[in-house]
């Protein structure tokens, strides 16, 4: 041990003595070890860490309702919840919970807020205890709609109530109706899911005054609740299952019209949902291969080092082994050197990834259930960012170690070694490397800049410019039907009288925000696909002046006008792509469509035959609806005078200050319902911006991974051709002198970095040609082996190793002969 300790002292300060190698060791696996470290506080977060707060979380199961197909869903009914909470053994309690959103007024602004509906036993079940106050008691949760109680989460707590203690007791309206605060759930404390944090929780039997409009409790038909129980010490997942299967075919047969067909599945609690857990993991291990490709060029551009650094200490190992140190001794110095410059850099790696998880955190999609993502560095992250510098220093620093341990020791004692051929073919491969790989990532960077510029440019048919928008949702306030009308009515003349508005209209969906839906439609001569009864088209649901305030070109007919009214014939705007599809290129306007009649649909007029038929009143031109990079699709714009939704959002076309607008909003929606909360106030370019959250990330990622290899790159080529010419020092020196010219001297050096790019720019072009295959999904305009990207990248990078060897090759060509003939 003594010997162990003696080996770190004398590693540390052979670093101290050499800073610039040091420097440059530690900053390139920095980089190398906190980008893998990044990227593994994602995988901590969505796969590892347990849900926080929660005790035991081994013992806790998920309960899932499958389906005749076998497919298998979060969701039951509170009844046949109820049945499997009454009627098993095997766990400890069994609680269930529905994600709601609430209008929170707690005195001051109302706002938005995350709420989760949960029985009587949720806390108790997952083993939390409360930080202030209590959580639900029994008999709160047996009588719907009896006691008006909440629980608020810590952050809500601090945030709205600034951490005082009174907050316990006092009253908060929630959707309309008061509730008395009895609790504060603990700091950390989250919901079934890691990355979602409610801020409220109410009991499961007030569910018709959290959810207005909706009485789902004596639903057997209905499925709404996510259910999770803690199973009984010693009961295995496997036995349960069996027990709960049992309970699933006795609801069966009890009630065949609802259960026919449908079983219960347990599955053990993970952070993500089981159904995309896979895709999660997928996703995962990709970005893990990403950053470990960069892992990979800073390791090998260290070794390259160690392995020059190694040559220049040929005479010290001489000597140790000249008075008896053994090999074995030797390498294990050099590795402990090694393992000590890998720790150092796992160090200033760690640091790096707590600055750019916060970075990583900017790309959150916002909306009505915002992701909350906690990517603290925990014992998880900071174990493997531990294991990868221990490993990455044995693994790269045991070549480097075992060539210096093997000097020919006269000739060394003698200054007369020189590096073998195998060391320089190793530090070349390993540079050759570098540049492929750093090859491959600035290719992928650049199809996805470019295909960035290419979003940028296309139009979207529809201008997004000084367009703001604002969600509101009248139904968690238990608004009728006929208040709703009212309301938006009212809301939108005074904006739109407001100074500096332009127009003001409804929507109910935003496009390019991933929330439009499909209906299904037919068309009288046009048979739908096989298998299908109806043409599944993307429609949205808009009031008069849509059109305008999003200026969208009208081709022909109308806009929607007053006339459109409930109980008036029904009319449609549809886009030239379904103009062109259903009515063979004639003049649309006039020509008629229905809705197939569809029992999810909770709307009416869709589902009444008598009122099916559908009026072609105008043809706008076409849009992009879902994504940028959609090709045209046929689309329908359904009056909001004729299709009432009590959710829409506010779209307010502006030509003075948004700020002072949105400040007026607020002030116009508070005169009309001082509890409503607006949500979502942004502009509509941001809104939109939704679709190219993937592509921004992976520009941003791969970009940056890019760039630090191409410096790594650079500094491996530099690193090489510099020792070349430290080596060949006496060489150059008589080809000076025997009337070597300087272009001559920079050829044959040059030449040396030449070759290793040319490799390294062959073997990085062919993997980019299998690497930019599996991208085409994310690209707009742009091929993925798009020919200006492939040699536009490759000659940039050739121009950066020129460089980097034109400077040590420049430095060779001034060498003076009597210096270097004197050199060794």
């Amino acid at each position: 041990m003594s010997s162990l300790w003696q080996d770190i002292r004398f590693a540390a300060r052979m670093l101290l003595k050499s800073r610039g190698f040091t420097f440059v060791a530690v900053l390139s696996l920095a980089v190398g070890i906190g980008a893998n470290t990044t990227i593994f506080s994602l995988v901590n977060v969505a796969l590892l860490r347990p849900l926080p707060k929660v005790a035991d979380s081994g013992r806790l199961a998920e309960v899932k309702r499958t389906l005749p197909n076998g497919d298998s869903f979060a969701l039951l009914s509170y009844l046949d919840y109820a049945y499997l909470r009454d009627h098993n053994d095997v766990f400890e309690g069994l609680a269930a919970y529905s994600f709601a959103p609430f209008s929170l007024n707690a005195g001051g602004e109302p706002e938005r807020a995350k709420g989760l509906i949960v029985s009587g036993n949720y806390f108790d079940v997952l083993g939390v205890k409360a930080a202030r106050g209590r959580f639900f008691l029994p008999e709160e949760d047996r009588t719907p709609g009896a006691n008006p109680v909440a629980v608020i989460s810590h952050e809500l707590w601090q945030r709205r109530f600034g951490g005082d203690s009174s907050a316990i007791g006092r009253q908060a309206t929630l959707n309309g109706h008061s509730f008395t605060i009895i609790g504060v759930a603990p700091e950390g404390f989250k919901s079934p899911f890691v990355y979602l944090a409610p801020d409220v929780y109410v009991p499961l039997m007030m569910q018709a005054q959290a959810m207005p409009g909706r009485d789902v409790l004596d639903s057997r038909g209905t499925s709404w609740l996510g259910v999770r129980g803690r199973l009984k010490a010693g009961v295995k997942i496997e036995g349960a299952q069996v027990e709960i299967s049992g309970l699933a075919k006795r609801l069966e047969r009890e009630f065949p019209e609802t259960n026919q067909g449908e079983g219960v599945r347990l599955h053990p609690v993970s952070q993500v949902p089981h159904e995309v857990r896979s895709a999660v993991v997928g996703f995962m291990s990709l970005l893990m291969c990403l950053v470990g490709l960069v892992l990979l060029i800073a390791c090998a551009n260290v070794a390259g080092i160690f392995l020059a650094r190694a040559a220049a200490r040929r005479k010290e190992m001489a000597i140790r082994l000249a008075v008896g140190a053994s090999r074995a001794r030797i390498i294990r110095q050099l590795l402990v050197e090694s393992v000590l410059l890998f720790l150092c850099g796992g160090i200033a790696g760690a640091a790096l990834a707590a600055w750019t998880n916060e970075l990583l955190l900017a790309f959150r999609p916002s909306g009505v259930m915002p992701i909350s993502l906690d990517l603290n560095l925990d014992w998880r992250v900071l174990g493997f960012t531990l294991l990868v510098s221990l490993v990455t220093g044995l693994v790269f620093g045991l070549a480097p170690a075992l060539q210096a341990s093997k000097p020919d020791v006269l000739p060394a004692l003698k200054d007369e070694a020189r590096t073998g051929v195998h060391r320089a073919r190793m530090r070349g491969a390993f540079v050759v490397g570098q540049i492929a790989i750093s090859l491959m990532l600035l290719i992928a960077a650049g199809l996805f800049v470019r295909s960035l510029r290419n979003a940028a440019a296309i139009n979207p048919g529809f201008n997004p410019d000084g367009v703001q928008t604002a969600m509101i949702d009248l139904t968690i306030q238990g608004y009728t039907e006929e208040r709703g009308r009212d309301f938006y009515r009212r809301l939108v003349e005074q904006v739109g009288a407001l100074p500096g508005v332009e127009s003001a209209s409804l929507a109910n969906a935003i496009p390019l925000s991933g929330r439009m839906f499909n209906l299904p439609v037919r068309v009288e001569g046009y048979e739908p696909p096989a298998g299908e009864d109806a043409f599944y088209i993307d429609a949205n649901t808009v009031d008069e002046n849509y059109l305008r305030t999003l200026q969208v070109p009208l081709l022909r007919g109308r806009d929607f006008s007053r006339a459109d009214k409930e109980g008036a014939p029904r009319v449609a705007i549809i886009n030239e792509t379904m103009a062109r599809k259903f009515f063979g290129g004639a003049d649309a306007v006039g020509k008629t469509f229905s809705f197939n009649r569809n029992p999810s649909v909770n709307n009416s007029a869709l589902n009444d035959p008598a009122r099916s038929t559908i009026e072609v009143v105008g043809v706008v031109k076409d849009g992009k609806y879902e994504t940028l990079g959609e090709g045209a699709r046929p689309f329908i714009y359904l009056p909001f005078a004729q299709r009432y939704f009590g959710a829409m959002t506010l779209h307010i076309r502006t030509t003075g200050d948004p700020a002072t607008v949105f400040a007026a909003l607020r002030r116009e929606t508070q005169n009309l319902d001082p509890n409503l909360p607006l949500t979502n106030v942004m502009p509509m370019t941001e809104a939109i911006g939704f679709s190219l959250i993937p592509l921004r990330m992976a520009a941003t990622i791969v970009g940056v991974l890019g760039l630090f290899g191409l410096a790594l790159a650079a500094v491996g080529i530099y690193g090489v051709i510099a020792y070349s010419v430290t080596q060949r020092t006496k060489e150059i020196g008589i080809r000076i002198a025997l009337g070597a010219q300087t272009g001559d001297v920079l050829g044959i050096i040059l030449r040396q970095g030449l070759m290793l790019t040319v490799i390294g720019v062959c073997l990085g072009v062919a993997g980019a040609f299998v690497l930019t295959r599996y991208l085409a999904s994310l690209l707009y305009g742009v091929s993925a082996i798009d020919p200006l990207v492939f040699i536009g990248i490759a000659l940039v990078l050739a121009a950066v190793a020129l460089l980097a060897s034109y400077v040590p090759a420049r430095r060779a060509a001034k060498i003076d002969p009597m210096v270097a003939l004197r050199y060794e």
